[in-house]
């Protein structure tokens, strides 16, 4: 495994257990104030599917142009493409 795949894969298994932790650490009320995030955001992406596809279209190319050893950018297309799926305002994630 290269250098970069190393980092990226520390930085991914570093934030799903930072993620975890937060997670299982919410106040009851807090996780269902979550899932109803998720949910409705869930919806709305559903309901402008074109515009969803074409988004995530875009995101996916620019992963492909990115190298095979580009781990760490490709992490930061996907990161970015989170934040404008699901709002940056949002603090449950990224």
């Amino acid at each position: 495994m290269s250098k970069s795949n190393t980092i990226a894969a520390i930085i991914l298994g570093a934030s799903a257990g930072i993620a975890l932790l937060r997670f299982f650490n919410m106040p009851k009320e807090e996780k269902e104030q979550f899932y109803s995030h998720i949910k409705q955001t869930a919806n709305e992406l559903l309901d402008n599917s074109e515009e969803t596809v074409e988004k995530v279209e875009h995101y996916m190319d620019e992963i492909k142009l990115k190298g095979d050893d580009e781990w760490i950018d490709k992490l930061m297309v996907i990161k970015r493409m989170a934040k404008e799926l699901f709002g940056t305002e949002k603090r449950y994630l990224l």
